[in-house]
């Protein structure tokens, strides 16, 4: 077993076991707090997908800022000492090439109390294959103006093809999911298979009337509203132009909105009364997909003792999928499937004029190869200012106002 990695301040531990003294006496009642003992084993729900020699386990109590790190073959279970009494949020990851594909495997359990030792943690682990499409960089929390207010119409989401060969988004959906912002209370959806579906509060579509081709190493943005944020009547303190995005979610509800040259998007599933693509600055829950059957907006469904419409995703079809949260203290309020996305990346606040982005992973032949584990935690890094086509992607040809 390789040797554990006990992430912690230092500084900070003798604080740590004085409160950890008060809430978790040991059975001789002496208060003395002792390093506990977990068990973790491993549900694996494969599917076709082979298993990996071994799987990493993170261990992460948020709460007191400490991480243990180590590794669980797939054929057995995992001891793990040395743990301070806590709430915690266990994940599970591998990635294994294989096949010709890039498997990635997943799973997690939050907000698991370790307050005594030999309890066993039981984790489901799934797979998928590594997207050919990935949402490589999302600004969503907006920019302050220069007298203090905030301004929100510079979101944009930008998509990569992080393959090596040609890719073709026509067709291809964005969807914002229910709940739209991280939340411990989660909607229950009604039938047998709910758990094969995501469920979307809106959906654009990019047209399918042609075909919009991505060869490797290029991307598309998606802006709300695609224009120069930094001119004098919208916000000079903005971070971004987006003048040259290839598509907008484009409503004309006011007079500062203009139809700029970027390809309007169409809005396939909209059942709020108002018709804009403000998703929350709180940070959403996103998925890409490309559907399989012309979408029905009449055909919404609801959850157990809500009104709200939602649109069913099957999550066979979803290509790469992206969960936000408001702040680091609701990273373990996890709305997506574990499958889809295991962790969830945050900028912290809102207003604050920055973007999450992926990391690079390597470079080959000159094409950017980014992270692509399923697992935004991981995947994913703050910048503290947003940049279009981050590490030199580029755009597609027909963006001929680029």
């Amino acid at each position: 077993m390789k040797n554990l990695i006990k992430i912690f301040i230092v500084s900070l531990w003798s604080v740590v076991a004085l409160a950890a003294c008060e809430q978790f006496e040991d059975n001789a009642g002496t208060g003395e707090v002792k390093p506990l003992r977990s068990v973790i084993t491993l549900d694996l729900q494969l599917g076709d997908a082979p298993a990996p020699p071994e799987f990493n386990v993170r261990l992460i109590n948020y709460a007191e800022r400490f991480e243990i790190n180590t590794t669980v073959p797939s054929d057995g279970y995992l001891t793990v000492d040395d743990i301070i009494p806590g709430i915690y949020t266990i994940t599970i990851s591998a990635e294994m090439n294989a096949n010709g594909f890039t498997y990635n495997y997943s799973g997690s359990i939050v907000n698991t109390e370790i307050i005594r030792s030999g309890v066993r943690q039981k984790v489901k682990v799934e797979s998928s294959k590594s997207g050919n499409l990935l949402l490589k960089e999302v600004y969503y929390c907006g920019s302050k103006t220069s007298s203090g207010g905030s301004y929100f119409r510079d979101q944009f989401y930008e998509i990569y093809n992080n393959s090596a060969t040609v890719q073709n988004v026509k067709g291809l959906c964005i969807s914002l999911l229910n709940p739209m912002t991280a939340t411990a209370n989660l909607p229950v959806w009604s039938g047998a298979d709910a758990d094969k579906f995501v469920y979307g509060l809106q959906i654009w579509q990019i047209p399918t009337n042609k075909d919009y081709l991505l060869n490797p190493g290029e991307s598309v943005i998606i802006a709300q509203m695609a224009d120069n944020h930094q001119k004098s009547v919208l916000n000079p303190n903005c971070p971004v132009n987006l003048i040259t995005a290839e598509f907008e979610t484009f409503i004309n509800s006011t007079s500062i909105i203009s139809d700029n040259p970027a390809i309007n998007m169409t809005m396939a599933f909209w059942p709020s009364p108002t018709p804009q693509w403000l998703t929350t600055v709180f940070g959403g829950a996103f998925v890409i997909y490309f559907p399989s059957q012309p979408i029905v907006p009449a055909n919404y469904v609801t959850s157990v003792g809500s009104t709200t419409k939602c649109y069913k995703i099957p999550i066979s079809e979803v290509v790469d999928a992206l969960e936000l949260v408001g702040n680091t203290n609701q990273m373990n309020l996890k709305r997506m499937p574990t499958v889809l996305d295991a962790g969830a990346s945050t900028v912290g606040g809102t207003y604050l004029g920055k973007s999450v982005a992926r990391k690079v992973k390597e470079t080959v032949n000159g094409r950017v190869v980014l992270y692509d584990t399923n697992n935004s935690s991981n995947d994913f890094e703050v910048q503290s200012t947003p940049v279009i086509r981050r590490h030199g992607a580029k755009a597609p040809s027909w963006n001929t106002w680029d």
